[in-house]
């Protein structure tokens, strides 16, 4: 007997690889003439990726937002002569009298200018938690480059006390940012 289920999620599979094509053809025509590379072109192709997919930044948990962001990653095109890593940080928060806890997934890319100097732009998705209850969690940051594969870099995601702790919480909220200073 034949799964009735079954077109509809070869439907669903196709629509997600027509979307990701569509976005690697998006991301090189995106590239001005003179390859300029900038944090607002990153966020834009990150944006473009999300909608593409269906999905709403608002509604992303840990595991949805190391999910896409890997995602991303391995199918968005890669600039050239440049660097290109994911970073995962988390940690305590506060700006005067507004704290929380930070889970962040971003995309580093750093672009090799003529003189040897490089310049890096951020993109990528931040959680924000309620604070009380993470305060015992050191601040923390690595990236894909730190480890053998992509697959251990989620790996070690996966097994931080961070994602453990907070991958059934849902968060205060959700942004897509360019931020790479802390």
């Amino acid at each position: 007997m034949k799964d009735a289920g079954a077109p509809k999620a070869r439907g669903q599979a196709m629509r997600n690889l027509l979307a990701t094509l569509s976005l690697l053809a998006s991301s090189v025509a995106a590239a001005d003439t003179t390859g300029a590379l900038s944090s607002q072109l990153l966020i834009s192709d990150l944006e473009s990726f999300i909608h593409q997919r269906g999905g709403d930044a608002s509604q992303l948990t840990p595991r949805s937002a190391v999910d896409l962001m890997v995602d991303w990653y391995r199918f968005a095109a890669k600039p050239a002569s440049s660097e290109d890593v994911l970073v995962f940080r988390y940690g305590g928060w506060s700006e005067g009298c507004a704290t929380g806890f930070k889970f962040s997934v971003l995309r580093r890319v750093a672009a090799r200018e003529a003189a040897g100097a490089g310049t890096a732009h951020f993109a990528g998705v931040t959680l924000m938690f309620e604070p009380s209850s993470r305060s015992d969690l050191a601040a923390y940051s690595t990236t894909s480059g730190d480890w053998q594969s992509i697959e251990a870099f989620v790996g070690a995601i996966e097994g931080s006390p961070a994602f453990k702790g907070l991958d059934a919480v849902t968060p205060m909220s959700a942004m897509i940012e360019g931020g790479g200073l802390r």
